[in-house]
């Protein structure tokens, strides 16, 4: 048996259909277009005289993706039953995402149906074209990845009375104030970045060192609080968590500061504090994004 590819379409009610050549609703992913080809609008400008045009910029534009299979049934019922599936399931009215799977390769972005499914007779099975837009072009990891800069790890722990003087180490604070993220997909990325106070802090900030661009509030935190900063496109924003109450907190954002991105391949961060460093946690969470599967 070779290699099992498959694209599940999930619906925002959590309802699925696989679309393999081992699923009732049959397809050679050969036959599926989109899914590692992007389109890049270039502009330029030109004036009289001048022979050709200058670059003046350029965007990856909206992928399109187009399936196209067969409903492998042939009772009459049971073909109504699976047309009725398809129709119900992929409701242009509802956002989704298509997954492809390989083995333990899986890769997902989000979709919309751009148009009903298209179900016709074939020579033997039913045969369908389905088609998908992506506004967001790009294949992402089916979960966020997780840098730590400062945070405290747990060490052991059993019962036993402990004296006055405690001899036993049960925890530890990670002691580097530099990490390295490393962006292994094709394109710049967002970053979500959560500032942890374990006691009063101030000034709390994330500064990229090679670019010396970075993330300063303006703000002191205590004991409790969450600072959670969001770089990512179309979602850029700050909020502070504090007594269970989260609200917006940009008014406390460093009117000097850049929203930062994770550029391919490594990227160093260094955070700080105006005082009691100490008392900072620094987690990173980002996702990888890709051309292609």
């Amino acid at each position: 048996m070779g290699v099992i590819e498959k694209l599940i379409y999930t619906n925002e009610r959590d309802e699925s259909i696989e679309f393999s050549r081992y699923s009732t609703y049959h397809v050679n992913l050969k036959d599926v277009s989109g899914l590692s080809d992007v389109r890049y609008d270039i502009y330029s400008i030109n004036s009289m005289g001048q022979d050709g045009d200058t670059f003046i910029g350029g965007r990856i534009t909206t992928r399109d993706i187009e399936i196209i299979g067969h409903i492998n049934v042939r009772d009459k019922n049971l073909l109504q039953i699976r047309r009725r599936e398809l129709n119900h399931v992929l409701n242009p009215h509802y956002s989704a995402t298509l997954t492809y799977e390989r083995e333990n390769y899986r890769r997902v972005i989000p979709c919309r149906v751009d148009t009903a499914p298209v179900i016709k007779r074939d020579a033997i099975f039913e045969k369908f074209i389905l088609q998908f837009s992506c506004l967001s072009p790009f294949w992402r990891e089916t979960s966020d990845l997780r840098e730590l800069i400062a945070t405290w790890v747990g060490g052991f722990e059993f019962p036993v009375e402990l004296p006055a003087t405690p001899l036993w180490e049960i925890g530890y604070r990670l002691p580097s104030l530099i990490v390295n993220v490393t962006n292994a997909g094709d394109v710049a990325t967002g970053m979500r970045i959560e500032f942890h106070a374990l006691g009063i802090v101030e000034t709390p900030s994330l500064v990229n060192i090679h670019t010396q661009d970075f993330i300063k509030l303006n703000l002191s935190m205590v004991n409790g609080d969450t600072v959670v900063v969001n770089t990512g496109y179309g979602v850029k924003g700050v909020t502070l968590t504090r007594g269970g109450l989260t609200t917006d907190a940009s008014r406390y954002l460093d009117i000097d500061s850049t929203y930062l991105q994770l550029t391919p391949g490594d990227n160093l961060f260094r955070y700080d504090a105006a005082m009691n460093i100490a008392n900072l946690e620094v987690i990173i969470y980002h996702n990888n994004l890709f051309l292609g599967v």
